[in-house]
Parts: structure tokens; sequence; C-alpha cells
């Protein structure tokens, strides 16, 4: 009997028969192709479908800052800097933060503002984190996301939902971004040289980024995701030694995967390089699919993959 997409991957992830492997690719927003606006989401779908792959629609519920956090944002010319330096501020309870970044306006996305993405990591300036003093007032700024951000959410997710239906297609949500998190506000080499100066205050950001994921993770199972998505694509071995994977990283992953699975949905887990050494680790974890190794850079073929994650 043929399946439809959702039904196909659904079944795929939790090991059951399917008509045929499902294929669902990941589109970068920088791919230009003719007849085809890949920052628009419905035309991604589009582009799969046409292409005979079977597509996720994607429905993410945002963070908010604790209410007292306050912002501001403002360009700067900086001595000895070739180009403009953006800064944005946190003021909090627990104290003020502030990071910067390189900054070319016509080269910038998302308008005059600073998101934690890859673009801030490879653009950092003044990393948001300096010291471990800090961390009371990032716990402020990354707070888990409110029972009300459903409201704010819900004519998106009453669109999205009704195109996966139209479409026979699963709906993914997004947990978070684990470590990868510190890297987008402090750019990478901050990040791996305070997880070594500072494990401690290193570990307790990480749960507190954790926290956050768990309740994104409640929230998009309420929100009626079929799946959720948690990014790990540079918190291995291309970063940091096994030890903080083994250490901090694994007991905050099992309760991420546990609390997906209390909520009755399912969790997978992407990777990139870095994985070779800790492949049995990850395999310990529970997630319901791993997706993304990079098989060449990471000496990691997939014949590994599929004797680590056999099952």
């Amino acid at each position: 009997m043929k399946m439809t997409p959702k039904e196909r991957i659904l079944a795929a992830m939790r090991m059951e028969d399917v008509d045929y492997l499902p294929c669902s690719i990941y589109f970068n927003l920088n791919l230009e192709l003719d007849g085809y606006n890949l920052s628009d989401w419905r035309d991604a779908v589009r582009l799969q479908m046409d292409l005979g792959a079977d597509p996720m629609v994607s429905l993410r519920i945002g963070n908010k800052h604790h209410p007292e956090v306050k912002t501001r944002v403002w360009v700067e010319e900086v001595a000895g800097e070739e180009n403009s330096i953006l800064f944005k501020e946190y003021q909090t309870p627990a104290g003020a933060l502030r990071m910067g970044v390189h900054y070319i306006e016509e080269d910038w996305p998302g308008g005059k503002d600073i998101s934690w993405a890859d673009h801030s990591a490879s653009n950092m300036f003044e990393p948001l984190i300096k010291s471990p003093d800090d961390v009371d007032a990032f716990e402020y700024i990354w707070a888990p996301p409110p029972r009300d951000a459903l409201d704010s959410a819900s004519e998106r997710c009453e669109e999205i939902h009704a195109f996966a239906r139209e479409k026979e297609l699963p709906v993914c949500g997004y947990a978070g971004a684990g470590l990868a998190t510190f890297m987008f506000t402090m750019g990478a080499q901050n990040a791996i040289m305070f997880a070594i100066d500072h494990p401690e205050a290193f570990k307790r950001l990480a749960e507190i980024d954790s926290r956050t994921n768990i309740e994104r993770i409640r929230l998009s199972a309420e929100a009626g995701v079929d799946i959720v998505k948690r990014f790990g694509g540079y918190e291995q071995t291309n970063f940091y030694n096994p030890s903080i994977f083994r250490e901090v990283v694994i007991p905050l992953l099992k309760a991420e995967v546990a609390a997906a699975h209390d909520a009755g949905i399912l969790i997978f887990y992407r990777v990139v390089t870095g994985m070779e050494p800790l492949l049995d680790d990850i395999a310990s974890v529970g997630f319901d699919c791993i997706e993304g190794g990079e098989p060449h850079l990471s000496n990691c073929s997939l014949d590994m993959w599929h004797d680590a994650f056999d099952g």
C-alpha cells in the first residue's frame, strides 16, 4: 500500500515497515534555483515534492527574554577596525551583557539586529559571555519560552498545520542547538576556551540551555508537531574534547529525549562532523534518528554508522 510522506517518515523513524525508504532533503537558505525562492518554506516544500522527496514542514516555537530584560542595539565605529561594529546590549536584573559583531549593512541578514546564528559566530567581535560572572545574567536572557508563546504563534501554527494536512506531510519542531548556542553568542574560540578555563560555569550554561530546550519541546508537542529536531552540529569533537560531550552533554540530551518521548513525539539529532569518537555515546542517548553526518570530513563511513546505530 502506498504511504503518504507523513506515514512514511514516521514509520521509518519508529523502525516500522515502509513502502520505500523516505528521503527528506535539507536545503541551505543560500541555495538559488530558478523557479524557487528557498527562503519561503512553501517553495522549499514544493521543490522537495517536485523532486519526489518526502518533505517535513517546520514549526518553531521562539524564545522570549525574561520580562525584565531590556535590549538596545547600535552601530559604532571602533578604532583599528575596517568595518563598523554592531552591538547589542541586554540589561537584566543580574547585570548587563553585551556582544558585538563585524557589520556590513548590505551583507547582514535580519536587519540591524544580532540573531544567534552562524553569521554571528563567524563575525564575532565581542562575546556575549566573558566570564563566569555573566552566567546569572545569561539565565535571564535565555529563559524557557513561556506558555503564552503558543498563543502568539497560534495563527502561524494553524497555517502550517492546514498546509501539512493538505499535503499529507509531518510537522517538525525545533528542540534547540545545545552547545552551538555558545558558539553563536561567543564565537568558536571564545566558547572553547571558556569550556576549558571555567568548566563549572560552562556546565551551568549548558544546563540553562537544556532547560530552555525541554520547555520548547513540551510546547512544540502542545502545538501539534510530530517530530522535533535537536541540532548538535557543533558540540562534538570538531570543537570540544570527548569528556565534555560525555560529562556535560549526554545527561542533558537524555533529559531532552525523555521530554520528547513523554510528550508523545519523536526526536532526531543533527550532527555534521566530529562524531567519529562518539558514535557509541550518541547511540546510547535514545534518539529516534541521527541525521546529517559528513562521512569524508569526519573519517566516519556510513558502514561505521550502521554498526554504531543498528536498531
